[in-house]
């Protein structure tokens, strides 16, 4: 019996419920398998069931998920659920177990934040299994999903959840803000330090002015429609933008070279 009623009064006394010290007032039925009800501080009052098998709950008789902490207030919707650890079934083939976190005595701003799964599917079928974290207040048609993560490839939605995201790890709706970002290389090719080698075919500045009277662009560099769709990869453009910067020198420098040679030549002829 005493292995019953440490966990009890634990659990009552983390929630803030007037369970502590309470011994239990009755078991429903002899035997060791059987649910015990519990009293509060109200004298004859039973408000918490702990069973070896099937719901327990503290501050109600009728838990309707195998945990659940409720408190006498509030009457909106699960009326005054403040805890819930449940496994529910939201279609065919897919349960969501799940954390339930309300502020069920705030009768006139009801809200919650659900921190849970869904399973669905099996292995072979590569069916989604999602780990989510959402919310629902008083006046939300349904709970909104802020968050989750992808089982199969690993995938991380914040914001919009629904949002595809083939080919990246990390999707964050309206950007984020951050003091630095680091952009790891992995290719040495990737970075142009070999546009100053003896050998690096710098394209002619004839050619160069063909090639932006027909395309608009500088060679290599991803035109508007491109990176509309594709987006921007800041690694590849800053190092992109590293080769421009150094093909621009060695254009300056070889223009400054023919500039002296043509100094050169009109002193000659003084």
């Amino acid at each position: 019996m005493k292995k019953r009623i440490v966990p009890v009064m634990l659990l009552g006394f983390l929630c803030g419920h007037p369970v502590m010290a309470q011994r239990p007032s009755s078991l429903n039925k002899p035997g060791g398998g059987d649910p015990v009800a519990t009293q509060t501080g109200e004298p004859g009052k039973k408000e918490n069931l702990f069973a070896e098998s099937g719901f327990s709950g503290i501050g109600t008789l009728a838990p309707t998920a195998p945990f659940e902490i409720r408190k006498n207030a509030g009457n909106t919707r699960n009326k005054n659920v403040l805890l819930k650890l449940s496994n529910e079934w939201s279609k065919a083939g897919q349960n969501e177990p799940s954390i339930m976190f309300s502020n069920g005595d705030n009768t006139k701003n009801h809200s919650f934040w659900t921190l849970g799964a869904r399973v669905s599917g099996d292995e072979a079928s590569k069916a989604p299994q999602t780990f989510k974290v959402s919310f629902k207040g008083v006046n939300d048609p349904a709970e909104k999903e802020y968050f989750s993560i992808d089982s199969y490839e690993g995938r991380v939605r914040i914001g919009d959840v629904n949002t595809q995201v083939d080919g990246y790890k990390l999707y964050v709706e309206q950007g984020i803000l951050t003091e630095k970002v680091k952009v790891a290389i992995k290719n040495g090719r990737d970075w142009f330090d070999h546009v100053f080698h003896k050998d690096y075919p710098l394209m002619p500045l004839a050619d160069l002015q063909k090639y932006i009277s027909i395309h608009g662009h500088l060679p290599d560099v991803p035109t508007t429609q491109e990176v509309l769709k594709d987006g921007l990869d800041l690694g590849q453009m800053n190092a992109l933008l590293l080769k421009k910067v150094e093909e621009l020198t060695l254009y300056t420098l070889q223009l400054k070279k023919e500039l002296d040679e043509t100094k050169a030549l009109i002193k000659r002829k003084k």
